[in-house]
């Protein structure tokens, strides 16, 4: 095939479409995993589903236009590429726009099939992937043709441009990911919504038609053509270059496509790995993504600099066991993450952090594990292409089929690591055995391309054999639970002591990374996901209050419960408590079905939740299942992860509230976990006013530590009832339970009570609404600046002042008992105040400190009047300004 030189002018735009291209394919692609997550759940299975649907849309994209484009040449004609590129990209953002249509007859069919008898298992995720793939196919079709359309057009006929080429298209396009990536994740959701966002991609898909015919114009006497000459293999050939024979071609063709694979899932591990130092914020997630990519790119870039443009198979089997050394070489360095971890946490944690030294460190965790692989990756991708000339023939065929089977490589990388891998073998030894084979293979494939002979090549493949064994026995990838942080990933909280922590139990799941650790000091428990901090249990006091308080609270404040939803398990205490009231029946829903065989470590607090009579655990996202259920509920409570962390915000979200409002009977109650130590005060304030904007009866409630509130919302007035609580009381369990949590007396259940959402409303006024659109929290400050103790306490504050002059309704009391009752928490109302007015001398202290709680809080409701409707600040005049 022959081609009209480009000159630099004539691929400008077209180079600067390749990246705006890219740009708009992550956008897309992220924005509809969003969505999809909406119908399908955030299990690792839906998730896995989508992606997979993507992918394959790209590989078939791929492989279809070399079949059109060889069809194009037998014609005879001249077909402008630029131009066919920029319709195939308006076509993209038609079809970006009309998604929402498709979802929206997406949404009848799903629950149809799951009220069909698909309501779990293989076939419901077979369902997911066949359903998302035939919604995103139109799109990801044309997708998959663009990189290798505007390649054909680049190349031509020149055998000698395809690797120069294809480094440069493959390394602008996968910048342009670059940029989709952190626009959408960093910025575009936040400030334009889900639906926005969409709109800048379909904008995107836009500009590249523009600017397609604008260069179709400039380049009337250039035309950028299919010849037909069908570029036959003999005329493609580069003088003194020996071809391989066609074994070696399918052999490096394979290498390729088990390349696709191993980056892929070398990609996933890695992230499993980082989140224990970066966390699993949306920001996090975003960032080990675009440096994945950005190190993909650059290798693609500098490919032709760094090795030259000739001997290709060479160079790229070289490459691949530079790939599979390197890998392996860095996994000793495993056993340094917990380390690393509590460091990265002293540095995020110190008063003086600023959100761009958290961006930087986290930077340095991402680029110092993934950039030397992914680069080498980067560096594979255009060799592959030179290499694969002579097997396809021309260089349509060659972009195209390359393209295709490397991407159908990386789809099974994403089904093989979260399904096989992990689960059998965990990440460290998954990477091993991963880029194990990926040596083998290169090693292999160099003993094919030098021809050496049979004895030759029986002792090198015998010594690549040997050294990795040797690799095995230096990077001892096998998991252990002897230690912590050794050959795990275990980790502790800064503050604790790491030679009193005992590891109790340790799992790599598909899903998450668990850990159970205990103070042989205290006897205290906690369980971590993902290197956090999901709870933690102890004997006594205030073990596990507020988890037993999220049970209890709301299934105290109902006059009758028989029916209740638990939404997450974590350590099973909120299921446990809310199983031990008399007559009810409790729904469990748990994302990760390996969290329920850790639930036995905690069995002293949790009641031996799961395998109570009257509980009932499904594995599924808390979303999806609040959603699609036909069951109703007296109850519905839940304790998500932080409510910051990617994907969890749709436990958060307007939509979310209603959907559980529909699955509530008749005075039925919801709680929600606000948990202030781990948001901003904005973000909380944007919490209760979602809740309350759905729930007209809310009120918020507190467990004896001030950082933890719990939100109860109903379309009914919400009581006390004094009798009800008698009774409970006389029930041994719960009684028991009750205690735990500080409640002894009906004052002390009362005292739980903070506010009304009533007097709440000019407090959050000017709150934002948290969305399915706007999903806010995953764009909260504190994902890279956490709040410290001191502004915890101010929005907790901010909803105390609410409670002076208010106490929650109580029924069956006699007028003695409820004179007596409204004396006594006045005087619990003054002791919470003077916890924060003798932490940070504020009003009244030297009263508080006197006990004079009439003359304190008279000071106190000085100040308030005084500060009007305005938050309290503690930085304010007339308190101490704390530290920091």
């Amino acid at each position: 095939m022959t081609s009209t030189p480009k000159t630099h002018n004539n691929r400008a735009l077209p180079l600067l479409c390749l990246f705006l291209s890219g740009a708009a394919s992550l956008v897309y692609e992220l924005v509809w995993i969003k969505q999809f997550s909406l119908i399908f759940g955030g299990t690792l299975y839906a998730i896995s589903a989508v992606l997979c649907a993507f992918m394959a849309g790209l590989a078939l994209g791929a492989w279809a236009v070399q079949r059109v484009l060889h069809r194009l040449e037998a014609t005879g004609k001249s077909w402008d590429l630029v131009w066919l590129y920029g319709l195939l990209e308006g076509a993209i953002g038609l079809y970006g726009l009309a998604f929402p249509l498709g979802l929206g007859l997406l949404e009848g069919l799903y629950p149809a099939a799951m009220q069909a008898g698909l309501a779990s298992g293989p076939w419901l995720h077979g369902l997911e992937f066949i359903l998302s793939a035939l919604l995103m196919l139109p799109a990801t079709l044309l997708m998959g043709a663009t990189l290798p359309l505007l390649g054909s057009w680049s190349i031509g006929g020149r055998a000698g441009s395809v690797f120069a080429d294809v480094s440069l298209l493959y390394s602008i396009n996968t910048l342009g990911a670059v940029f989709g990536c952190l626009y959408t994740q960093w910025f575009a959701v936040e400030h334009f919504g889900i639906r926005g966002a969409t709109l800048t991609a379909v904008a995107m898909n836009g500009l590249v038609l523009l600017f397609s015919h604008l260069h179709r114009k400039r380049s009337a006497r250039e035309a950028a053509a299919v010849r037909p000459d069908h570029a036959r293999t003999a005329d493609l050939k580069v003088p003194g270059t020996e071809e391989p024979s066609r074994f070696e071609s399918l052999l490096l063709l394979f290498i390729f496509i088990y390349s696709g694979m191993a980056a892929l899932a070398s990609e996933i591990l890695w992230t499993r790995v980082l989140v224990f130092p970066l966390g699993s914020s949306l920001y996090s997630f975003a960032l080990i993504l675009a440096t994945f990519l950005f190190s993909i790119a650059l290798g693609s870039l500098i490919a032709e600099k760094a090795l030259g443009n000739s001997r290709w198979a060479l160079k790229f089997l070289v490459v691949e066991l530079a790939i599979g050394l390197v890998s392996i070489a860095i996994l000793p360095l495993f056993n340094m993450v917990p380390e690393w971890t509590s460091r990265a946490d002293q540095l995020f944690y110190a008063v003086e952090n600023t959100a761009a030294r958290t961006l930087f460190i986290r930077s340095l965790f991402a680029f110092g594990l993934m950039f030397v692989p992914a680069l080498g990756f980067g560096l594979a991708f255009p060799l592959a292409h030179r290499v694969h000339l002579s097997l396809f023939g021309t260089v349509s065929r060659t972009l195209g089929n390359s393209y295709a089977l490397n991407t159908l490589g990386a789809v099974a990388g994403t089904v093989l690591t979260p399904f096989l891998f992990i689960p059998w073998l965990g990440i460290r030894l998954s990477l091993f055995v991963i880029f194990a084979g990926l040596i083998f293979l290169a090693a292999f494939g160099l003993v094919v391309h030098q021809r050496a002979r049979p004895r030759t090549a029986g002792a090198a493949l015998a010594a690549c054999a040997l050294a990795i064994a040797g690799g095995f026995v230096y990077a001892n990838p096998v998991i252990s639970t002897a230690r912590l942080g050794e050959n795990n990933l275990a980790r502790t909280e800064i503050t604790e002591n790491k030679s009193q922590i005992r590891l109790l139990d340790y799992k790599e799941g598909d899903f998450s990374t668990l850990s159970v650790v205990e103070d042989q000091a205290t006897g205290a428990r906690t369980l971590y996901v993902d290197g956090f901090s999901t709870a933690t249990v102890a004997q006594g006091f205030g073990g596990s209050a507020y988890m037993e308080a999220m049970g209890f609270v709301p299934m105290a404040l109902h006059p009758a419960p028989e029916k209740a939803l638990v939404i997450c398990f974590g350590t099973g205490n909120t299921l446990g408590t809310v199983s031990l009231f008399p007559g009810v029946e409790v729904d469990g829903v748990e994302i990760d079905k390996n969290v329920l065989p850790l639930a036995h470590w905690f069995s002293a607090w949790n009641h031996g939740a799961p395998n109570r009579p009257n509980t009932h655990m499904t594995i599924q996202d808390g979303r999806a299942y609040t959603r699609w259920t036909q069951a109703s509920y007296d109850v519905i409570t839940l304790e998500p992860m932080s409510p910051v962390q990617a994907g969890v915000v749709n436990l958060y979200s307007k939509e979310f509230y209603e959907e559980a409002r529909a699955r509530l009977n008749p005075g039925g109650l919801m709680m929600q976990w606000l948990p202030l130590h781990l948001i901003g005060e904005e973000d909380a304030r944007a919490i209760i006013k979602t809740f309350q904007e759905v729930y007209p009866h809310t009120s918020v409630w507190n467990s004896f530590l001030t950082r933890i509130v719990l939100l109860v919302g109903s379309n009914q007035p919400v009581s006390i009832d004094k009798n009800r609580f008698d009774a409970m009381m006389q029930n041994p369990g719960l009684k028991a339970s009750a205690e735990r949590m500080g409640i002894r007396s009906l004052v002390d259940f009362a005292d739980f009570f903070i506010a009304g959402g009533e007097r709440l409303k000019p407090y959050l006024e000017d709150a934002p609404l948290i969305t399915d659109n706007r999903p806010l929290l995953e764009h909260s400050a504190v994902n890279l600046l956490p709040p410290l103790k001191w502004q915890t306490d101010e929005s907790f504050l901010n909803l105390l002042r609410f409670r002076i002059g208010e106490a929650p309704p109580v029924s069956g009391l006699s007028g003695d008992e409820a004179e007596k009752l409204h004396g006594d928490f006045q005087v619990r109302t003054a002791q919470r105040f003077a916890v924060f007015s003798r932490r940070y001398h504020g009003p009244g202290e030297a009263m508080f400190a006197r006990q004079n709680f009439p003359a304190a809080m008279e000071a106190m409701r000085i100040f308030l009047d005084q500060n009007g409707t305005a938050p309290i600040s503690l930085k304010d005049a007339r308190w101490a300004p704390p530290a920091g």
